[in-house]
């Protein structure tokens, strides 16, 4: 396969970089052509994987199980990363492509540890390639999961492996430098540039994460502490303690050693997260994880691999590393800041606590997870601590020593800390409401308007009018009827959100079995399975089946023909009208034989729209100041990038 062979050449380009860059009498333009080489060949394998998506090549897995015909354009181009081995590709390209940029200006060391680190990503590629091939070739493919089809969750993963891979750089410079020369600080500046950017994309990632949580599943949080939520949180608290290390180094030589481990530890917990998210480990415990594969092993080893081989040349160098003193009194500005990265590290250690318990608890025997609000408890007094600790240097330490971006950036941090807090704080009611009622909840009036269906029933919407203005809650549709994906209502205000999150509306469906040429009787109606016919696709397997069915209610006889459409998981059934509308009916099996079949018989749409629904009503007081703080931080941390 195409696809797999330029994945080898970027495996062997990666390695010869290795190579090139771990010798003395190397050749600095074959150095260039190796990484150049494997960049090119890890783009054209990307690009190969979006022609076959978007050439509806069902003949290979991957593309088979996260597109399909009728997907719209963008999400066919996110379908690139909607899986596991796309994911994993998508990486590879961002790591590949900033190493075009990294060798301009980095020793040779540094080049050596970010190649290996890129054929190890590789591997993983490989290992669980976007490029295997279908067992079985469909006329169609499953598709994307309708939650994903949202704008914020088509543009979440690229910014979260962006992260990732830009954060390979700080631990390749930091390696780099150890290997050559530990006394060094001249790779600083350059590591405080990629960290800087790395830990923007990676928060930026979080919080549009978050945002989708809220707006997409309605369950009215943006943040569950959910495992897989976290694998990307600690590395991210990390790159934080690293940045401030990085910064102090530069004046204060002693505490290179501590800058060190933060790079070898935040990569190490990057590679650790995905351990613990791909291997299946979680698979009982978080709504986000892949299924359990083989991969996981090899995962843990490139883990080890990093981590262990990163502290060991520490170990070996540390020596040679500068001496002295951290900080000289307790009233210095070095001591403030070494004290709030001690307090962000216990923060991440107590998050890696929680989401590794499924894997610590299973080594121990019974896999178990922590409760939310074993997070709440422990981590809320140190988010305050670090609150007033940032306050207090602010006023004693001067806002004028900082730069723009790094005041922007510390304010936002205090802002979303008071965010959170506010927005917490609001109330939650559950209650049924009748159509064109009004009922104050919370202070707020609101009356349900019933369900709304859009043109050709892909979707339909939860009507609501709060404190006179509209807002809908969206139920995306499968095509036989059935929810899909929902959406709350949400009135945004200067004081804060309004959120509407409706229980589904449970059909009830009765459901009958016919034998053909004999009548039976239901609520009142009589029904006759006349025939049936199956069509065949053109590998001779069915692909669509109707049958013929007369309803009578003893004035009036109908005759419908109910189709299923055949697929791997069995089928679709979109519901027929019958008596124009009075009620609806299913087709949703036949016998091997074509005897029998079986009906669902559904409420008319004017039964479902003018029923009562049970929703769910919370306020988030000032929530939108969070989205705000999340913004300022990613623009504050980019903006100090110049400094």
């Amino acid at each position: 396969m195409i696809g797999n062979i330029l994945l080898v050449l970027t495996l062997a380009a990666s390695m010869a970089a290795v190579l090139l860059s771990s010798t003395k009498n190397f050749s600095e333009r074959c150095l260039r052509w190796s990484t150049l080489i494997g960049a090119v060949a890890t783009t054209a394998a990307s690009l190969y994987l979006w022609t076959l998506l978007f050439a509806d090549d069902f003949s290979i897995a991957y593309v088979m199980n996260y597109s399909a015909r009728s997907l719209p354009t963008v999400y066919k181009i996110s379908a690139f990363w909607a899986g596991q081995q796309g994911s994993f590709l998508l990486w590879l390209l961002f790591h590949s492509i900033a190493g075009l940029i990294l060798i301009r200006s980095v020793d040779r060391p540094a080049i050596a540890v970010y190649s290996f680190i890129q054929a190890m990503l590789t591997v993983l590629v490989l290992m669980k390639s976007p490029f295997e091939s279908s067992k079985v070739i469909p006329l169609d493919g499953f598709g994307l999961n309708p939650l994903l089809q949202d704008f914020w969750m088509a543009i979440h993963p690229p910014i979260i492996f962006l992260g990732y891979a830009l954060l390979a750089v700080p631990i390749s410079l930091s390696l780099g430098a150890l290997l050559s020369d530990p006394k060094s600080r001249s790779w600083l500046e350059s590591a405080r540039k990629w960290t800087l950017i790395a830990w923007s994309m990676l928060g930026a990632g979080i919080f549009v994460g978050g945002y989708w949580a809220y707006k997409v599943l309605g369950w009215g949080g943006y943040w569950g502490w959910d495992p897989v939520e976290n694998s990307s949180l600690v590395p991210w608290l990390l790159s934080a303690v690293l940045l401030h290390l990085i910064n102090l180094s530069k004046s204060k030589p002693a505490t290179l050693v501590v800058t060190h481990a933060a790079a070898i530890c935040t990569y190490s917990l990057v590679i650790y997260g995905t351990f613990l998210t791909r291997s299946g480990l979680l698979g009982d415990f978080s709504v986000h994880s892949f299924a359990g594969t083989s991969i996981g092993l090899t995962i843990a080893v490139a883990n080890a691999i990093i981590l262990i081989g990163g502290l060991a040349i520490l170990t070996i160098k540390a020596k040679s590393l500068p001496d002295g003193r951290m900080y000289e009194s307790f009233n210095e500005r070095a001591f403030s800041i070494l004290l709030g990265m001690l307090i962000l590290v216990f923060v991440a250690v107590l998050v890696w606590i929680g989401m590794s318990m499924p894997l610590l608890s299973q080594l121990a025997g019974a896999p178990a997870a922590v409760d939310t609000s074993f997070y709440v408890k422990t981590t809320s007094p140190l988010g305050v601590a670090i609150a007033i600790l940032i306050i207090v240097t602010f006023a004693k330490f001067q806002i004028k020593s900082m730069s723009r971006g790094g005041v922007i950036a510390h304010a936002a941090v205090l802002t979303g800390l008071l965010s959170i807090i506010l927005s917490s704080s609001g109330g939650a009611e559950t209650k049924e409401l009748m159509p064109n009622v009004e009922t104050e909840i919370l202070g707020h009036k609101i009356i349900y308007g019933g369900q709304e269906f859009s043109e050709g029933g892909a979707e339909k919407f939860y009507v609501y009018s709060v404190d006179g203005r509209q807002v809908k809650a969206l139920t995306k549709l499968r095509s036989n009827g059935e929810d899909a994906a929902r959406e709350p209502a949400i009135l945004s205000t200067v004081g804060g959100d309004v959120y509407i999150a409706p229980t589904p509306y449970v059909l009830e469906a009765g459901q009958l079995t016919l034998t053909r040429k004999k009548t039976a009787l239901y609520d009142g109606m009589a029904y006759l399975f006349k025939q049936s016919e199956i069509e065949l696709d053109l590998t001779g397997m069915p692909r669509k089946v109707r049958a013929e069915v007369s309803i009578t209610d003893g004035e009036r006889v109908e005759t419908v023909e109910p189709t299923i459409e055949v697929t791997r998981d069995g089928g679709t059934s979109e519901p027929t009208d019958v008596f124009d509308g009075r009620l609806r009916i299913r087709l949703t099996g036949i016998s091997d034989d074509e005897q029998r079949i079986r009906i669902e018989i559904l409420p008319s749409v004017e039964e479902i729209v003018s029923a009562p629904v049970t929703a769910t009503v919370s306020t988030k007081p000032l929530i939108w100041l969070l989205w705000l703080s999340a913004a300022a931080l990613t623009v504050g941390t980019m903006i100090a990038i110049k400094k």
